[in-house]
């Protein structure tokens, strides 16, 4: 039997089988000045999820793995905090959309069961043309990258979702309806949850009474 040394790590936390995260110190016999990340079946590493949350999931996994329960806490409200303050394409999801012309219905806009992100492409399309925006932006295509928002429901457009190609536009009146905490939600507190719960940390301190009463 052969065996060969992949790496050597000194904290690691399984989530399920495939899906961990270690802090490596030698990888496959090359030994690391400082350590560094292995991150398998993380949402982190997806291409699905937007590049502000890939980059602060990526830091913070790094404090779970080196510091403590109260760190971690203190790194999530960090970006709880800047995560408002961003842009509406730097919170957006990533997608490629296909199936555009499939999906479109000339009296609802789309069909029934039509994916959210197509759906958010199409009533991209038709708010252009409604607003006569069609000679400053172009429209959505099937085969092109988009991104995609989660809209609270008291908006213009009575939709819960809008896409668009690089940028939100302006004139579409959406900005101030931007479902940040489900964006929030899904895009980074969602992925770091198991992580969590195989730490059997929290993501907020709890106050304990006991601490006022002695």
């Amino acid at each position: 039997m052969v065996m060969s040394r992949e790496v050597i790590a000194d904290v690691g936390v399984w989530t399920a089988k495939k899906r961990y995260i270690l802090n490596v110190h030698d990888n496959e016999g090359v030994r690391y000045n400082v350590p560094k990340l292995k991150i398998m079946g993380i949402e982190a590493v997806k291409s699905s999820t937007p590049a502000s949350c890939r980059d602060a999931l990526k830091g913070l996994f790094k404090v779970m793995m080196t510091t403590d329960e109260k760190d971690t806490q203190k790194a999530i409200q960090t970006f709880r905090n800047h995560f408002m303050t961003l842009q509406p394409h730097e919170v957006a999801f990533p997608r490629g959309v296909s199936d555009v012309f499939k999906w479109r219905d000339r009296d609802t806009i789309y069909k029934s069961g039509c994916p959210i992100h197509v759906r958010g492409a199409l009533l991209y399309n038709k708010l252009l043309k409604d607003l006569k925006l069609t000679k400053k932006y172009t429209e959505i295509k099937n085969g092109e990258k988009i991104k995609f928002l989660y809209l609270d429901p008291k908006n213009p457009i009575k939709e819960n979702v809008i896409a668009f190609p690089d940028y939100l536009p302006e004139e579409f009146g959406l900005h101030r309806y931007i479902d940040r905490g489900l964006q929030l939600e899904k895009a980074f507190l969602a992925p770091i949850r198991p992580v969590l719960g195989a730490m059997n940390w929290r993501e907020e301190e709890v106050v304990d009474l006991t601490d006022f009463f002695g």
